[in-house]
Formats: C-alpha cells, structure tokens, sequence
C-alpha cells in the first residue's frame, strides 16, 4: 500500500525536488485593489482537494514586501465539499502604513496526492496600491493642537455619585438615631423597649437550667455557675449593687444593709459558699445540696419580689 509523504517533510523538501507549476490560471486575489494608509485588506486564493489529497500553504511571513506587514496567519476556510472533493480557500489580512505601489510575492501551495506524489503551486501575486489622502497644497493652511475638549457634565454620570452621598448620609443618620434612642432604652422606630422585670428574668434562668440537668451528667461546676450568675444579676438588678463584678463576701456585705430576712440569707451564703467550693476548690457537692440548690435560688428571688410588692403598696 502506498504511502502519503507527511506534510512537513513535504514542505522542507518538495519545494526542492518538484518544480512549480504555473500554467497563468494560479492567481491570488486581493480584495481590492487600493487601500488608504492604515487601512486593512484581504489577500485570498482558492484551492480544489480531490478525496485522498493534502496540501499545505506557504506562509508569507511578517512583512511579504517591504511596506506591507501581515496581521494574521494564513487561514484555511472550507467553501463546499461534493463527492470528497472540497473547495478552499485560504485568507491573510495585510495592511500599510507607506503610500505606493507594492507588488505581492507569489504563494506556494504543496498539494500531496493520494498516490505519494507531489506538486507545488505557485499563485502569482497580485499589487497593491496605497495611496494617501490628497491634499490641496495650494489652500491648505495648518493649525495648531487643540487643546483638549471639555464636556460638560451630564446628570447619568453624576446620578451615582449622588445615590453614594445619600446612601451615605443615610447610614450616618441611621446609626446616630440608633445610639440617641438606644440611650433612652428605646428600639430604632423609637418605641420604649420593655424589658422583663428582674423577678422573671432570673425565674426563667433558673428553670432552664432545672431543664439541662448539668449536675446529674456530672456537670457540677457549670450547674453552681449558672445558678449563681442568675442570682447575680437578681441582685443587681433588684438591689443596685455590683454583684457580678464582686466576690461572694463582698456581695453579702452590701446586702446587710438590705431588707433581706436573716434566714433566708444564711441559707443564700451556704448556697453560694457550696457554689465556690465547687467551682474554685474542685468540691464535689451531695445530691442533696445539688437538689436544693435552685429551690434556694428560687425562694429568694421570690420573696423578696413579693417583699418589694408588699413595701410599693405601703407607699
């Protein structure tokens, strides 16, 4: 079976071995004639493949002529194809940036056919006109550089920066009425924020953390410090003193001075001592002082709400 020659040994020894052959009819074509400086042009020619062929296009390179650069490669486009035989053509944009007349190089083409041979066509170059837009030397007078335009500002370019100022303005609105409102404890719409007195606040601790059964899984210290920061905050709350930031004893200091019945004290600073051991000593309470803790936390915050109720309506 007979072999087809790779295309790119054809191309580096067929243009050697076979002659070109150019029998008048080869000819590239422009796509016009005369183009003005700068302008750009298409440089074509048309190529028949029977089913079986190859072929390969020389490539013009950069500059095909002095004055002349190329502006992409050779491209192969296919036009038609019927019964295995396609009809291509190949294209180049070129352009020129000097005016005259400029006379293309012919283009190679290395046709292989299905029979191992090989032939080269060569496709005459056509010209190239470049001309220049004529000036009427005889009236023509030169100015000077403009300088540079200025437009006048439209309201669509400056629209964004005024949608920016107002977003911005916003926000600094928003966030002062934010802080003025939330000084008189009232919400951002300015509507009194209604907080839950101190008796209910702590009542709900306390029962969720009946709810969580810390100390039956083991968790002692976690049970003895939600517990008394529960009654911490009561007391602050209740008795304006700083219990969260003071030391057991010196929180029961400032409550000696309190309308606080005296057992019911003793009882809270054997709840709270337990509470220190525990979470300070590594103590481990009974069962039954872990039972008795949160009733002791609840039947102090509920006496002395009903205590506080008792001395309002007196007054």
């Amino acid at each position: 079976m007979k072999k087809i020659i790779p295309l790119a040994l054809t191309l580096l020894f067929g243009a050697l071995t076979c002659p070109a052959q150019d029998d008048g009819s080869l000819r590239s074509r422009l796509s016009r004639d005369t183009i003005l400086i700068g302008d750009q042009i298409e440089w074509t020619l048309d190529l028949s493949l029977a089913p079986g062929e190859q072929a390969m296009i020389s490539k013009p390179g950069e500059s095909p002529v002095p004055g002349v650069e190329s502006l992409s490669e050779m491209e192969l486009d296919t036009l038609a194809r019927k019964n295995g035989t396609m009809d291509l053509r190949g294209r180049i944009i070129l352009t020129s940036f000097d005016s005259g007349s400029y006379d293309l190089p012919p283009l190679y083409v290395l046709k292989a056919h299905a029979d191992g041979t090989v032939d080269t066509l060569a496709y005459a170059g056509p010209r190239l006109e470049v001309t220049t837009i004529p000036i009427d030397t005889a009236t023509f007078q030169p100015y000077d550089i403009k300088g540079q335009i200025r437009y006048p500002v439209t309201f669509r370019e400056v629209l964004p920066w005024i949608g920016l100022a107002l977003l911005f303005a916003a926000a600094i609105w928003a966030f002062i009425r934010w802080i003025r409102f939330r000084r008189q404890n009232r919400d951002f719409f300015g509507k009194p924020v209604v907080k839950d007195p101190p008796h209910i606040v702590a009542l709900r601790s306390l029962e969720k953390t009946r709810s969580q059964k810390l100390w039956q899984a083991g968790k002692q210290k976690q049970f003895y410090t939600q517990v008394t920061d529960a009654l911490r905050q009561y007391i602050a709350d209740r008795y304006e003193v700083s219990a969260l930031e003071q030391t057991s004893a010196e929180m029961f200091r400032d409550l000696e001075d309190k309308d606080i019945d005296p057992a019911l004290r003793e009882k809270m600073k054997d709840l709270f001592t337990t509470a220190d051991f525990v979470k300070f000593a590594k103590h481990t309470a009974t069962d039954q002082e872990n039972e008795n803790a949160i009733p002791t936390a609840i039947r102090f915050v509920n006496e002395t709400y009903v205590q506080q109720l008792e001395k309002e309506e007196e007054e």
